[in-house]
């Protein structure tokens, strides 16, 4: 069992630190699902996904203002 805490997975819904302790199958889980869309927000970025159709919906926005994490 690990400990994982809440308010690193919900920062909206938890704002003081809630842990809890959860199989190694979920642990890898929620690492695997974290990995894929850190990927997804690469490829994104570097296949220049921030075009606009004007809807409006922001896409471009979401592409363009990305935070740069230093990893």
């Amino acid at each position: 069992m690990q400990k994982i805490n809440l308010r690193d997975l919900y920062p909206d819904v938890y704002k003081t630190d809630v842990f809890v302790d959860v199989a190694e199958e979920v642990l890898a889980a929620i690492r695997g699902q974290q990995q894929d869309a850190a990927v997804y927000e690469r490829r994104k970025f570097r296949h220049k996904a921030h075009y606009s159709l004007n809807r409006e919906d922001g896409i471009e926005n979401d592409a363009l203002n990305r935070p740069h994490r230093g990893r």
